[in-house]
């Protein structure tokens, strides 16, 4: 049966606070959630407290032990953060406590982790939402290998994301400092790669020249100028041209996949060896470009 005082504190108000924090390029773990988690419950008892000192009154009739008594299961059963962790392979974990983190019962590897403070209180509240809300998802998903879509200068799509709804500027602030300290406070090395324009940064001051000068190279290798196949030098410079940005986009993509936007340390991710290699064909590139260009200017 739901409490009008619940019903009552979800109508909207003049002032209205709302935030959406991102969670990207971040390498977290169950205990750092968790952590999270039991603050966020401890925010969220908080706020039920004063709801129920507040606004919930004693029925006609109602004695002082059962008055007490239907605060305290409004309290617990309202004021709850629920849990749900999703596999890659469709089982689901639900739970309303943080013992959830701990359950060997989660489905491993990790897809997406989501918890909000919403669910408990619409089911004492006859579907209201709470005035002080807050919704929290984590997705591990990857990226494919080779992402066919077009605008290549948007940001790699991860929906990560906190997102906060408050009547009361200072529950707004508890929850951005919590999601700041436990979930935003540090960030992978790796981060910039999936940000916006990095695809395009990285095409016209690293791949773009690398390509030019090697296309160059092969072709006075190949079609030196006078030479009898001279002419199809330009055929030579648009086809090589062609192909190497087909394999930076392919790499691109290898790239994002091999170091994805946010990681979990359960996971165990497998994707180490093609760290390696991806390190090693950069690291190799490097080399031989500028081994390569040495060599052409003391050639000159």
């Amino acid at each position: 049966m739901a409490d009008d005082a619940l019903k009552n504190e979800s109508t909207p108000d003049i002032q209205w606070y709302e935030d959406n924090i991102p969670i990207r390029g971040r390498e977290l773990s169950l205990p750092k959630i968790k952590l999270a988690y039991r603050e966020l419950t401890a925010l969220t008892k908080k706020e039920g407290e004063r709801i129920i000192r507040e606004g919930v009154l004693k029925n006609e009739g109602e004695t002082d032990e059962d008055f007490v008594k239907r605060k305290e299961q409004l309290l617990d059963n309202a004021f709850r953060i629920t849990v749900s962790i999703m596999g890659f392979d469709g089982q689901n974990a639900y739970g309303e406590n943080e013992a959830i983190f701990d359950s060997k019962n989660i489905p491993l590897p990790i897809k997406t982790i989501f918890f909000t403070n919403i669910t408990a209180f619409k089911r004492n509240a006859d579907g209201h939402e709470p005035a002080n809300r807050f919704q929290f998802w984590f997705h591990l998903d990857k990226p494919l290998l080779f992402d066919p879509n077009p605008v290549l200068s948007e940001p790699t799509p991860n929906s990560s994301r906190v997102e906060v709804h408050a009547d009361d500027v200072t529950y707004i602030r508890a929850v951005q400092t919590i999601v700041g300290d436990r979930l935003r406070s540090k960030s992978k090395w790796y981060s910039f790669i999936h940000e916006r324009f990095a695809y395009d940064i990285g095409l016209w001051f690293i791949a773009m020249p690398y390509a030019l000068y090697w296309v160059t190279i092969y072709a006075d290798y190949f079609l030196p100028s006078g030479g009898k196949h001279s002419s199809f030098r330009v055929a030579f410079f648009i086809y090589g041209m062609g192909l190497s940005l087909i394999a930076y986009r392919a790499l691109n993509g290898y790239l994002k996949w091999a170091f994805p936007v946010n990681t979990l340390e359960e996971n165990k991710d497998r994707a180490t060896a093609h760290r390696v290699v991806i390190a090693g064909m950069l690291l190799g590139a490097i080399g031989t470009g500028v081994r390569s260009l040495f060599a052409t200017i003391n050639g000159f």
